[in-house]
């Protein structure tokens, strides 16, 4: 068991934010002044519609707008993962699951909606998360990669693959440097097993880029104490004390 990692779960940040990061959101726009005959443009006009509604946690307009452009376009890959998650915000896990793999199956390189319906199906402790973060994982030119990476550290940290999760740590690393949680499930990783002296470095890294707080200051007091620096644990104690 892991037990700093049941604190920290890389894929249980907001899943809408690379999806709607990406999209242009068209605010409030009726949908009755869409233009019937142009279903090219009305398809893409409803999906983003559909997404800003989503934004705002509008579900049922959401609903509506999506359904209009699967109307227009069934096979319509974008307006198939945003009524997944319009259903995964509404708890309807059955409906959610349908839809992101329609989305899957219409555009197998719809990287976003794989990165999604991993976290969806993380969120319901399914191992087949990992499989499609893998998949995603070959789109070079995906904009999150290194974020997608340390979800699928994640994972494999939670499948106790503990090669696997290092490896895909790894590599979140070396595309981005700089972002601090792959640097913290490897110091988890390490602390899992035993290996403190090699958690050291990482949660160190992690605290430079990200700043100190509590799962990690608890973390260097574990690591200190381990190896018998009962000086640093008291530091790092006193450090905790302020949170």
């Amino acid at each position: 068991m892991i037990g700093h990692c049941r604190r920290f779960n890389p894929l249980r940040v907001p899943i809408l934010a690379a999806f709607l990061s990406s999209v242009w959101l068209v605010g409030c726009a009726t949908s009755n002044n869409l233009p019937a005959t142009a279903n090219t443009d009305a398809k893409d006009a409803y999906t983003q519609l559909g997404v800003a509604y989503l934004e705002r946690d509008n579900l049922p307009r959401a609903r509506a707008a999506l359904g209009r452009a699967l109307e227009i376009a069934p096979n319509h890959g974008e307006a198939l993962q945003a009524l997944a998650l319009v259903y995964q915000q509404q708890g309807d896990v059955e409906l959610a699951n349908t839809y992101f793999q329609q989305a899957i199956d219409v555009a197998p390189m719809f990287t976003r909606a794989r990165n999604n319906y991993a976290a969806f199906l993380y969120q319901q402790g399914h191992i087949a998360a990992c499989e499609q973060l893998e998949h995603a994982s070959q789109d070079a030119q995906y904009a999150n990669r290194a974020q997608l990476f340390t979800n699928l550290g994640q994972c494999y940290l939670a499948l106790e693959e503990f090669d696997k999760a290092r490896g895909r740590l790894a590599r979140a690393q070396r595309i981005d440097p700089q972002s601090p949680r792959g640097y913290f499930l490897l110091a988890e990783l390490e602390v899992s097993q035993g290996n403190y002296r090699n958690a050291w470095s990482p949660l160190q890294t992690y605290l430079q880029l990200a700043g100190p707080d509590q799962a990690a200051l608890e973390m260097a007091i574990d690591i200190a104490r381990a190896q018998g620096d009962h000086a640093t644990a008291a530091d790092y104690q006193r450090r905790l004390g302020t949170y």
